[in-house]
């Protein structure tokens, strides 16, 4: 074909086409799918592990300090239970809603406060025997144990 013919193959070549058939794209559309699939869960894994993580130091930094510092940490996570039952169970009102000294929460979360820090604070003090007189006076206890459901 000499040197034009040369020259329409190598065009040719540069502008192949292709065919596929249906059954070839459907798999290749297949593999790409598994593929972004396999990409997001590992993506997902790598969140939720970073996710995790983070909690946990955040958890485990509550935790760290002193046993007094410990104890009042958990004593502030334990009172917002009453605190929260008192507002959406009982109707009391909420510190930003009522702001006056005169707001029984308010009362409520001072008083609570400088008792457990009397507790706290008074090392001849057994949190134990205070729960027993609690119980004299209010006739409340509370007592872990196995739910009966």
């Amino acid at each position: 074909m000499g040197k034009k013919g040369d020259l329409l193959r190598a065009q040719k070549a540069q502008r192949a086409t292709y065919t596929f058939t249906a059954a070839q794209l459907e798999e290749h559309d297949r593999q790409i799918r598994q593929a972004v699939l396999e990409r997001k869960k590992e993506e997902l894994r790598t969140y939720a592990r970073s996710v995790l993580d983070q909690d946990f130091a955040e958890r485990q930094k509550l935790l760290e300090g002193s046993a007094t510092d410990v104890t009042a940490t958990v004593f502030s996570m334990l009172i917002s239970i009453s605190c929260r039952v008192l507002v959406e169970r009982f109707g009391w009102k909420a510190i930003w809603k009522h702001t006056s000294g005169r707001n029984r929460l308010v009362r409520f979360v001072n008083a609570v406060q400088e008792e457990a820090e009397r507790l706290i604070n008074d090392e001849l003090l057994d949190i134990r025997k205070y729960a027993a007189e609690t119980y004299e006076i209010t006739g409340v206890r509370f007592e872990a144990g196995e739910d009966d459901d």
